[in-house]
């Protein structure tokens, strides 16, 4: 008897589930909508009573959390998921983390450069701080070899393109065309990091009852209720011909 497991189960059907809500994820991606809300500044009145009693810095990754409200530490549980879709378009620089954040490239400077990040003497440093007078400037904890200079150099040169402006920083999201944040996006992200599956949409594309859509979906990952092989009970190749043709 073959059992499908929970995560199977939970996955958007394109993904090769059943479409089923995963509550957590789905709760993790409600709480991350207001991460984005809250790090686009409205100008309302809820954004500035939290402003005043969790940010004083005005930057909800600087914020406290310790003896904050269960609200509050709940964003922060979830805020690395934030980060798997948001990148930064730096204009100031004043709010963008110049080691963690995304913005040069597709991927964070300490994950293209790991030797440096691990040698930084401020590694939650700003873009902003690490500009000065027009040149991009980092310290270390220590001086730095001949191969880690090369490093360096590269990563320096790398950033040559990069000018800060007088403009705010942006923060558009990757996972949707239109760069807004939508809690489905993420959501299918959470789940097998939104890896789409072909095949699976034949089954529900079916004219079929849905039990018979589910029928099919049991046979195509191998959880029919029954000690013999899919294969065996039925043709399986021909049950999808003939379902695709009625």
């Amino acid at each position: 008897y073959h059992m499908a497991k929970k995560d199977t189960i939970c996955r958007p059907k394109n993904q090769g589930g059943l479409g089923m809500i995963n509550t957590k994820h789905m709760n993790d991606s409600l709480l991350v909508k207001w991460i984005w809300k809250i790090l686009k500044a409205p100008n309302t009145t809820w954004y500035k009573l939290l402003k005043a009693k969790y940010m004083p810095s005005g930057n909800f990754f600087c914020s406290k959390v310790r003896g904050s409200s269960q609200f509050w530490q709940g964003l922060y549980k979830v805020k690395h998921l934030f980060k798997w879709g948001a990148i930064h378009k730096v204009g100031n620089g004043l709010n963008t983390f110049f080691w963690s954040n995304i913005w040069f490239n597709d991927t964070p400077l300490k994950t293209q450069f790991p030797n440096m990040y691990s040698m930084s003497r401020f590694p939650n440093t700003k873009v902003a701080d690490n500009w000065v007078e027009d040149e991009w400037q980092v310290e270390f904890r220590r001086s730095l070899t001949p191969t880690e200079y090369d490093d360096l150099s590269a990563m320096l040169s790398s950033l040559q393109s990069c000018h800060l402006t007088p403009l705010d920083d942006v923060i558009d999201w990757a996972l949707e065309k239109n760069k807004s944040y939508s809690t489905k996006s993420l959501y299918s992200c959470a789940t097998d990091r939104g890896v789409r599956i072909r095949s699976s949409d034949s089954v529900w594309k079916v004219k079929v009852p849905l039990k018979i859509k589910v029928f099919l979906w049991q046979i195509d990952n191998n959880r029919l209720p029954t000690a013999l092989s899919p294969d065996k009970v039925v043709g399986r190749g021909a049950l999808f011909a003939v379902c695709a043709e009625t």
